[in-house]
């Protein structure tokens, strides 16, 4: 019995190709987080390039991110959109980047080019220029750094303040 075979150089080298195991990769996920059983928040995106470094876990969402905030009843009461975010879960902080918009179920709209979530402090911050607007009352707000709750009820600017409000203009 004699046997003989050849192989095609390009097949094997397109089955024995190395895979890039430092990562996972995810299309159209949607990620729900709870606490004590309760849904908190849900994160939805095209894309999600996890690291698995198990001492510094990264999340990167490159091609956008939506994230619901949900009150006890799980009805989305505020919505956070990026066109880039990191989450780095050890640091308990998601760090949204790009067209970045804030904007709560009464149509309050905060826009950046930057804001960090820290989920730990359930706090939304950035030390950027940031846009408010709030058309229930026909308020403007500009400022640099800001911080409020993950719900977007209490808003507190840093500095440089300047706004357009029903009575007129402010400066502070």
């Amino acid at each position: 019995m004699c046997f003989a075979c050849t192989n095609d150089l390009e097949e094997v080298k397109a089955i024995t190709q190395k895979y890039d195991v430092s990562k996972d990769i995810g299309e159209q996920i949607k990620i729900i987080y709870s606490d004590s059983a309760l849904v908190k928040l849900t994160i939805e995106a095209p894309v999600i390039e996890r690291s698995n470094d198990v001492n510094d876990p990264k999340d990167v969402f490159p091609k956008g991110i939506l994230i619901s905030f949900l009150d006890e009843n799980k009805v989305a009461t505020s919505w956070l959109k990026a066109d880039i975010a990191i989450r780095e879960p050890k640091k308990h902080r998601m760090t949204a980047k790009g067209n970045v918009i804030f904007y709560n179920n009464k149509n309050d709209k905060l826009q950046s080019s930057e804001l960090i979530w820290d989920d730990q402090a359930k706090k939304i911050f950035t030390e950027k220029f940031i846009r408010i607007t709030r058309p229930s009352v026909g308020d403007t707000i500009y400022g640099v750094g800001f911080e409020t709750d993950q719900n977007f009820k209490r808003i507190e600017i840093k500095k440089k303040i300047k706004a357009r409000l029903a009575a007129g203009w402010i400066s502070g």
